[in-house]
């Protein structure tokens, strides 16, 4: 058989069929290429995204209810006179075990007292601050309805409006909801009739490091019944304060009624002596006297746009001291002025693979190159004003 001369292909052709092949498989590549990071940075970056989504969106609705007080007797509307927040991870025991080294920027603690919370009065001063409490409603609600006492296993706060507090948990409740057991929590002194029992929540926040993996984690406190991490990759947690730049004054001196504080503990009457407290007579944590006036004691501190200072950490573990130097549960009085929390979360992506070396786009470098698969860390800043009442 004879072939024809047009049959099968020349080496111009060949090469030519070849080379359109090449390209086109280069093509194929660099289109699979970018497709195949996607599936890498994508997942990861949103996963970032949702983590610090999470961690702010906790954080801030509890710190929208630090500061709530009371919504009956002598505390509703009233300036506060126990913290709403403590700048440490805090398990609601003693302060005095953290006094004066309390402030640290990665820790923020939150208290609060919701609005619809069973509440009441001591009736009957206590004898012993190891004693059971006796209780008398402080409205029309019955105490021995279960809407309205107590419950066991709460946690509850107890004040008496001179800047001593404590919080316990409730382990027991009398059938009439008036005799409330506290078990081994020991108050810091014993609480005369007037002052004021509600349950509160308590939250700490704190950077942790995981023990086994040393990954940085945001770890939450609820009370002292649970430690856990709340977000692994947490990198940076950073608290700010500002609060009130005046020193307290006192509202309406001349008529006892009405007699108020624009923060903090209401001083007795100049020629009146708390026996409970080591200050002289007329003075409190917040409120000195000098013979003649009852002053604020706290400093007066620059103010910035917002008419809010800054308040440093030193300022926040220096003093005064309330109720007072020598109590177990003695806070910093300059934490009844803070009104504003400044909060920083910084989150970053769990793969070392998605993180490279660059220090401004990560806090902790991993092993990526090329930027197209990179996921940089992210960072969140936001203000939340606290509703402690002023006047």
């Amino acid at each position: 058989m004879v072939m024809s001369p047009q049959a099968g292909f020349t080496l111009v052709e060949l090469l030519m069929a070849t080379a359109i092949t090449l390209v086109a498989l280069s093509l194929a590549v660099a289109l699979v290429g970018p497709t195949t990071i996607a599936f890498q940075s994508l997942p990861e970056a949103s996963d970032t995204q949702q983590r610090l989504r999470i961690a702010v969106t906790t954080m801030v609705t509890d710190a929208l209810t630090a500061g709530s007080g009371p919504s009956l007797g002598w505390g509703a509307g009233a300036a506060l006179t126990w913290p709403a927040v403590l700048p440490c991870a805090w398990n609601g025991g003693a302060l005095v075990t953290v006094a004066g080294g309390c402030a640290r920027p990665d820790a923020l603690s939150l208290i609060a007292v919701a609005a619809a919370a069973p509440q009441g009065i001591v009736a009957e001063a206590m004898t012993d601050p190891a004693v059971p409490i006796r209780l008398a409603p402080l409205s029309a609600c019955a105490l021995d309805r279960p809407a309205c006492h107590l419950h066991p296993g709460a946690r509850a706060l107890v004040a008496d409006g001179t800047g001593a507090w404590d919080l316990f948990t409730v382990t027991s409740v009398s059938a009439d909801g008036t005799l409330i057991g506290h078990g081994q929590d020991v108050f810091s002194r014993a609480y005369p009739s007037g002052a004021l029992v509600a349950e509160a929540t308590t939250r700490a926040y704190y950077l942790g490091t995981d023990a086994a993996t040393g990954i940085p984690q945001l770890r939450r406190m609820n009370g002292r019944s649970a430690d856990f991490p709340l977000l692994d990759h947490v990198t940076a947690l950073t608290c700010e304060y500002f609060g009130e730049p005046s020193p307290p004054s006192i509202v309406n001196p001349d008529d006892p009624d009405r007699r108020a504080s624009t923060y903090g503990p209401v001083p007795p009457p100049p020629d009146v002596d708390d026996p409970h407290d080591v200050w002289p007579a007329g003075e409190n944590c917040a409120f000195g006297f000098d013979g003649v006036h009852q002053l604020g004691r706290l400093s007066p501190l620059p103010s910035d746009a917002s008419g809010l200072a800054l308040l440093s950490p030193g300022t926040l573990g220096d003093g005064p001291w309330c109720p007072d130097t020598v109590s177990a549960n003695r806070f910093d009085a300059d934490l009844l002025r803070v009104r504003q929390l400044r909060i920083t979360i910084r989150v970053q992506a769990a793969s070392l693979g998605v993180r490279g070396s660059l220090a401004a786009w990560f806090a902790r470098p991993g092993s990526a190159v090329e930027v197209a698969r990179m996921v940089p860390d992210l960072e969140v800043r936001v203000d939340v004003a606290l509703r402690n009442a002023v006047r």
